[in-house]
């Protein structure tokens, strides 16, 4: 393609230009998080660097990926300025204050977006089914933490919230969780948690799991890391409804996956990772036929398991990146390892598709959500058809 366009295309073109074309047409094909960052903008890039490095200027608390070259909100933080300001996952960033974010780096934007405190920043965005589509919302810089793990009471059932998974958050949700009935379902919403730790999740889902393994982070250049549940962990040993949505991502994404798997296993519906491993070593999807042929059990007796996803498919974000130097004085950001499930399933670039799929309710007009929570309500009716399983087979 480059020897046709330098030889036949109407003018005379410059190589190094069509070459950095090319590179970030790479990195976007390769998946939403990889970026390559032009020599000319080094410069930018360091100080962006070392400004988060010093803490010298406030983040909005973003998370965020590229789909068809523009920056998409993958989640906003809860307890964070992002999160207050109302934006929500799969928010697309079309402008920050008067420049166009299209071809815009994931650092760029959140270079721009960061400031100091009380400082503000304008984003135009667009959102699919909500009425406006397109809406200027305005973020005001502060400091901030995630929100922690918290427990509610709805319709007489326990509903624990895990907004994150920073480090300290398993302590957190031990100390929500080992007060109530260890042997009655629980409700756990994980929704727009993409934030965190992978070591934190794999220990927060240790809390409700047999000992066993969780996943791991494998890369062809990386050392691989082994997530397991070890001995004495275990507080709670009742059926799951996890609540999931397309927010949920990275660490959240492997302690769904976790618990769903080690329930499985627990009742013996899946064949060892080992085995599934041999059968299936690259990142595609296992099809029904494999899945019933080496253990992986089909979607219709999935939802019947001891854990259930309930919500939308999850972001697809279990991944580890690193920032490698170039030669030519750029960079570039890449996926060097990915996270795969305890039954060898990849969790990126496609993610967790719910046992039960709930279509949320679009937004009526302006800011407002849906009056109705339809995956929180369907999560509580899973609850107690698993709650009605339950003592059926004590009575038994």
């Amino acid at each position: 393609v480059l020897a046709l366009v330098r030889s036949n295309y109407v003018e005379t073109v410059e190589v190094k230009p069509l070459l950095a074309g090319s590179f970030s047409g790479m990195t976007e094909a390769m998946d939403p998080f990889a970026e390559y960052i032009a020599p000319e903008k080094m410069t930018a890039f360091n100080a962006y660097l070392a400004a988060k490095e010093k803490k010298e200027s406030l983040d909005t608390g973003l998370v965020m990926a590229r789909r068809f070259g523009y920056p998409v909100v993958v989640t906003a933080i809860p307890g964070s300025p992002a999160a207050a300001a109302g934006l929500k996952s799969d928010d697309v960033i079309e402008k920050i204050g008067e420049r166009p974010a299209h071809a815009l780096g994931i650092w760029e934007v959140d270079s721009l977006l960061s400031g100091k405190a009380g400082g503000k920043v304008r984003l135009l965005i667009v959102r699919e089914g909500g009425k406006p589509r397109r809406r200027t919302i305005e973020i005001v810089r502060s400091s901030w933490s995630p929100d922690g793990p918290s427990v509610s009471r709805v319709d007489g059932e326990a509903v624990v919230r895990i907004p994150s998974f920073v480090p300290g958050t398993t302590a957190k949700i031990a100390a929500i969780v080992s007060p109530l009935d260890r042997a009655k379902p629980i409700l756990l919403d994980i929704r727009g948690n993409a934030f965190g730790d992978f070591e934190e999740a794999a220990r927060a889902a240790a809390l409700f799991v047999e000992p066993g393994p969780l996943g791991e982070l494998k890369g062809r250049k990386i050392s691989t890391k082994t997530f397991r549940a070890e001995p004495g962990e275990r507080i709670h040993a009742s059926r799951l409804v996890v609540l999931v949505d397309s927010g949920t991502g990275g660490p959240a994404e492997l302690f769904a996956a976790a618990l769903r798997d080690s329930a499985f296993r627990e009742s013996g519906a899946v064949a060892a990772p080992e085995a599934k491993r041999a059968v299936k070593s690259g990142d595609e999807a296992v099809s029904s036929t494999d899945s019933e042929e080496h253990g992986l059990l089909p979607d219709a007796s999935r939802k019947k398991g001891p854990v259930r996803l309930v919500g939308e498919p999850t972001f697809g974000m279990g991944f580890s990146s690193q920032t490698v130097r170039l030669a030519s004085g750029g960079s570039l950001r890449l996926s060097v390892g990915k996270i795969r499930t305890a039954a060898g399933k990849s969790l990126s670039p496609k993610g967790l598709e719910p046992d039960d799929r709930v279509f949320a309710i679009p937004e009526s007009q302006g800011h407002e959500p849906p009056a109705v929570d339809s995956i929180l309500k369907r999560g509580l009716k899973v609850l107690s058809e698993t709650a009605a399983t339950s003592a059926a087979k004590i009575a038994a």
